[in-house]
């Protein structure tokens, strides 16, 4: 597998934007205490840095659950953007206050706080719009192999992944092959290393059997040693759409994408993290946990807590815990699976499950050792073969530990049915392979936002990309079924 240094480089992108927008943040705060204090400016600066800074890193992660480090999250518009940047300074500011007034620190003037303020937006702004433009402007040149007919329908069958970011220029097909009209077909693969000088492009994408092929070992070297990318198909969409296409995938591949560090970060660092910020995830949401406990109470008859059977890592089984949603009876003709717009929900378990306050109770999953805070959402032990039997590598997700929330539970809406189940493996995959302390900070700050927006609804599931292969005469598409998932 030809990975090309991929691994992270979404979410190294996205640290950047972060890190640089903390820095502009900081810096317009120190230009305002130089111009407000002049010569004792340092003073001054020296007893608010800590507050600053944390106040930095929260504009940040608020910039982060706006969607401004996605890409095309930035407002097209210049007024819609300019008033998220005010909007996100202001939370920002008012948290530096409240930080100085809780320590009892020395009162932020005035005069500096709004220098600062208007410094940061015109900064962020800024930078937001050459951001906006480079977006628009720059795209990625993109060239495609054709070995047979089955690589030719795959690219007309994703025409629409390619157009974000990238600019297919043309194809190149092998000596044996003679691509169909319509594809702008710029030579064959012998002489790859010139077109690709001569179109200027910036990466070559083929099937993975054409990589691995011997005699064009040469070739690919003297591209990448030009500064040319050279990926597999699952490769692209794993960098730029964060999923791993089933239809793409191989037993090759799942084994080479569990590499060392994340064992190392699953065996160490995660248990750590999970214990840590469980506790303080408890105390936060306490209030809001006393609430839902009681409007369960309150409003339907049975107990406050639903102990349901999941599968953990490996397959062991455990009690996870939830407010209940459901009526008491909900399963008395045996277990189901949820519905959309279940009518065995209760009119307060429709809110609960919306702002997933249900889910509270399982951070003491977390904290007992059965589950973590982010990772594969745990399925019940009577759907695991039989989702099994119906979606390739689908016990691959039991390999790690369960979580509450998830990259599928962020990415992709509730499963409603097979294919829904099979998209969010896509998006397990790709966190499996790319755990990290990292990425589970960030899709926590996706799970608020989700929260906030009160979750994911049709449109994201219409605007989720969906790769479709087309191997032997076997289309492996949308498996549009009747039945429905339990997996959320």
């Amino acid at each position: 597998m030809v990975a090309n240094g991929i691994e992270g480089r979404h979410f190294g992108r996205v640290s950047q934007r972060f890190v640089v927008d903390a820095a502009i943040f900081i810096a317009a705060f120190f230009a305002g205490f130089v111009i407000r204090f002049q010569e004792d400016w340092w003073l001054a600066f020296a007893d608010h840095w800590v507050g600053i800074s944390i106040g930095a890193v929260f504009y940040s992660c608020v910039a982060y659950i706006f969607g401004f480090y996605s890409f095309n999250g930035i407002p097209r518009n210049a007024i819609n953007r300019f008033l998220a940047v005010c909007g996100a300074v202001g939370l920002s500011a008012l948290l530096i206050l409240g930080f100085f007034y809780l320590f009892q620190v020395e009162s932020f003037g005035r005069g500096a706080m709004a220098l600062g303020a208007v410094f940061a937006i015109i900064g962020l702004a800024g930078n937001y719009t050459a951001l906006r433009h480079r977006e628009e402007r720059f795209r990625e040149r993109m060239l495609v192999i054709l070995t047979c007919s089955d690589d030719e329908h795959e690219l007309m069958l994703n025409r629409r992944l390619w157009e974000p970011g990238l600019e297919l220029v043309g194809v190149v097909a092998t000596e044996e092959y003679h691509p169909g009209e319509g594809l702008k077909v710029l030579g064959k693969i012998k002489d790859l290393p010139e077109i690709a000088r001569r179109e200027e492009v910036a990466r070559v994408v083929c099937a993975e059997s054409c990589i691995t092929e011997a005699g064009n070992f040469r070739l690919f070297s003297e591209l990448r040693y030009s500064g040319v990318l050279v990926m597999p198909l699952i490769s692209l969409c794993e960098e730029f759409y964060q999923f791993i296409p089933l239809g793409l995938v191989s037993p090759t591949w799942l084994l080479a994408a569990s590499g060392s560090p994340r064992l190392t970060y699953i065996r160490k660092m995660k248990r750590a993290f999970d214990i840590v910020f469980s506790l303080l995830v408890l105390v936060a949401l306490s209030v809001p946990f006393v609430i839902g406990m009681n409007l369960v109470r309150l409003t339907s008859k049975g107990p406050i807590f639903y102990r349901q059977i999941r599968s953990g890592r490996f397959g062991q089984k455990f009690a996870m815990l939830k407010l209940r949603t459901m009526r008491v009876d909900a399963e008395k003709a045996g277990a189901q699976w949820a519905q959309d717009k279940d009518p065995r929900v209760t009119p307060v378990g429709g809110f609960l499950r919306k702002y997933r306050i249900d889910e509270i109770p399982q951070l003491l999953n977390v904290l007992t050792g059965h589950m973590s805070l982010v990772g594969p959402r745990p399925e019940r032990p009577e759907f695991v073969d039989k989702l099994a039997e119906r979606i390739p590598y689908f016990q691959e997700r039991l390999m790690i530990q369960p979580g509450i929330t998830g990259w599928a539970q962020v990415k992709y809406p509730y499963g409603a049915n097979i294919e829904d189940t099979r998209k969010k493996l896509e998006y397990d995959l790709y966190y499996m392979k790319h755990m990290s302390l990292l990425l589970d900070l960030f899709i926590l700050l996706d799970t608020v936002r989700t929260i906030l927006t009160g979750g994911l609804g049709q449109k994201a599931r219409e605007q989720a990309p969906h790769y479709h292969t087309r191997r032997s005469g076997e289309a492996i598409v949308a498996d549009h079924e009747t039945e429905t998932a339990s997996a959320r």
